[in-house]
């Protein structure tokens, strides 16, 4: 959905894979289903195998090959679902012999030719280095524009763009994108509605259950299905024990806003332009620049918010490193900044020291705030190093 079949593609005809299969082929997964071991024998070294969650098998299979004594095989397996999870009781075949990378939708430093500063964009907010000057954002662009190729690299007509979203998502709510797992696209459809239309809201199975008409043990099943396909993430609370850590009280995000802004104005065509749902756009659009970066970090990175029960103390992103250093991050729609806006990050600053904080902003200044703490344009984050 964010290119990868296109990126598989190329890296073929750069040669720098040698062979390109997609169980997509209806002849290619039945010869694959058929007599899998020697399928896979008989593909190069190297071969990229695309919608391969369309075989539960696969990942097994691969794991015996990979495994043999100075094999030289390797395989990248692209899919538009989680996959490698189903076999061996649940856990996945392919631990220890793997690498794994989400693709996301193209974040700003993309779009403006800066993909390199992602690779650096995690370290440079441990170490406050990201802070300086820039451009500013017109939030209602980058929030519509969202960041899916079709819909950032193209000049669509608004209603051209909401339609590509509205077919995109019934494609992926209809087509079987695991093996066996079907079901009623009209109530995932209603629950993926409800989780957009609430985007950076901290979830409540219950409430959109009661909204809908849907028993909350559907809701929270079709919402682990728009998970695996790539339409929402969930963002665990940092003050809520790890013991106790569910996707329930988590704040759900649009993996692309462009889907939450189409999914508003099916809803209310002026719902989407208000200043309130803007401010929750914006900050899952900051998230959405943040988030896939992790994976590129040197040491391992989780991301969290932080909200405080006892005074609805509350910071949109939390960065924590494997060793423990935090980073905080609060969104702010405004062009202009003030020091109460950044009272959640002293909040969190106070009960959990931070290495450095961030209030992301659509105006042009860095401002320093206060020691280790800035506020900093959006734009910032897709400037190079």
């Amino acid at each position: 959905m964010s290119g990868k079949t296109f990126i598989a593609r190329k890296l073929v005809e750069l040669g720098e894979w040698e062979r390109y299969e997609t169980l997509a082929n209806s002849l290619t997964l039945e010869l694959a289903k058929n007599d899998l071991a020697n399928w896979l024998d008989s593909l190069p070294q190297t071969a990229i195998i695309d919608e391969a969650q369309l075989l539960a098998d696969l990942p097994l299979a691969v794991k015996d090959l990979v495994d043999r004594p100075s094999s030289p095989r390797r395989f990248l397996l692209t899919g538009s679902a989680r996959l490698g999870r189903d076999s061996l009781g649940g856990s996945d075949p392919l631990t220890g012999r793997v690498r794994r990378w989400r693709l996301a939708p193209l974040t700003l430093a993309e779009i403006c030719g800066n993909a390199a500063a992602m690779s650096h964009l995690v370290a440079r907010l441990f170490d406050g280095s990201v802070a300086g000057d820039g451009e500013p954002t017109e939030v209602s662009a980058v929030v519509n524009r969202g960041g899916f190729p079709i819909l950032a690299l193209n000049p669509l007509s608004q209603a051209e763009a909401d339609a590509w979203v509205r077919d995109t998502t019934l494609g992926l709510l209809t087509d079987s994108v695991l093996p066996n797992d079907s079901f009623d696209a009209g109530t995932a459809l209603r629950v993926l509605d409800a989780a957009l239309r609430d985007t950076a809201g901290i979830l409540n199975v219950t409430s959109i259950g009661q909204r809908i008409g849907v028993d909350p043990r559907t809701v929270d099943r079709y919402l682990d299905v728009c998970e695996r396909r790539f339409l929402l993430y969930f963002l665990p609370n940092y003050a809520t024990s790890p013991t106790r850590q569910t996707r329930a009280r988590s704040k759900v995000h649009p993996v692309d806003t462009a889907f939450a802004t189409a999914s508003l104005r099916r809803a209310n065509p002026d719902l989407a332009a208000t200043s309130t749902t803007l401010g929750h756009l914006f900050e899952s659009w900051v998230v959405n620049q943040i988030v896939p970066c992790l994976q590129f970090a040197d040491t391992g990175v989780h991301a969290y918010y932080w909200r405080r029960a006892k005074d609805d103390a509350e910071v949109d992103l939390l960065l924590v490193d494997d060793a423990g250093r935090r980073v905080g991050i609060e969104v702010k729609a405004s062009s202009q900044v003030s020091l109460k806006d950044a009272k959640g990050l002293r909040a969190l600053d106070a009960a959990h020291p931070l290495a450095a904080s961030y209030l992301v902003y659509s105006g042009a200044k860095s401002i320093r705030l206060a020691d280790r703490c800035w506020a900093i344009p959006a734009s910032t984050l897709a400037k190079p190093e």
